[in-house]
């Protein structure tokens, strides 16, 4: 386990960002890309509309992490398919792991069913041994309201504690209010968050400064914009 505490949030644009993190730095990349969704109907479409910032994206997740490193890669399943053939062209698959939501999101229309599933891709660049093995489907104990497309942390939790180490490096290029970094804390993981969005990238600040305040260790680096 690494001595050295990293524990840094950047406010800007991740194919930007990404460019100064050096390579083969990151050992497991667990993120959320904007799916292009609404998150109410009076909104336009999120950056990144739709899968156009996968192709972008994906060569720098691969540069970023080690030889052995891992991602994990939260998916919808309206894009599950074009993201897929994406992903495949620089990871090897391994799962499609199924968060069970246990409740629905919503429908695509009056014609549809109800969603009530994630996909999660998990993907190596080399070999990375499994550190707990678990069912391919999963599912949170988190009680209580979340804001529109945040990720429950002790799900998060579960795909860290499978594919690292304490003391190892998590990058989320897409952190959105931070779920993942909370995770990192929780699990005594080092981590490095981008969010293109202030409010978001904010809110990522205030959650991991609270558990900072709470439990009186660690610094976080706020590298602004």
């Amino acid at each position: 386990m690494s001595e050295e505490k990293k524990e840094i949030i950047y406010t800007g644009d991740c194919i930007e960002i990404l460019k100064s993190i050096p390579s083969e730095s990151v050992d497991l990349v667990i993120t959320d890309p904007p799916y292009g969704t609404k998150t109410n109907p009076r909104d336009t479409f999120m950056i990144g509309e739709f899968s156009n910032v996968m192709p972008l994206v994906l060569p720098e997740i691969f540069r970023v992490l080690k030889k052995d490193g891992g991602f994990y890669c939260f998916t919808s399943w309206s894009m599950m398919s074009d993201w897929l053939l994406r992903y495949q062209q620089y990871f090897k698959l391994q799962n499609i792991i199924v968060w069970d939501k246990q409740r629905h999101s919503g429908c695509y229309s009056s014609q549809s069913w109800q969603f009530t599933w994630e996909g999660i891709f998990y993907g190596i660049k080399g070999k990375r041994q499994i550190r707990e093995y678990m069912p391919d489907v999963i599912k949170s104990e988190e009680k209580g309201k979340r804001i529109a497309m945040q990720k429950p942390v002790d799900v998060i939790e579960k795909l860290i504690r499978a594919s690292s180490d304490e003391g190892q490096i998590i990058l989320d290029p897409f952190a959105g209010s931070g779920s993942t970094l909370v995770a990192c804390k929780n699990t005594n993981r080092n981590f490095i968050g981008i969010e293109i969005n202030p409010e978001f990238s904010d809110l990522s600040k205030k959650r991991v400064g609270d558990f900072n305040k709470r439990f009186s260790h660690g610094t976080l680096l706020d590298a602004g914009q």
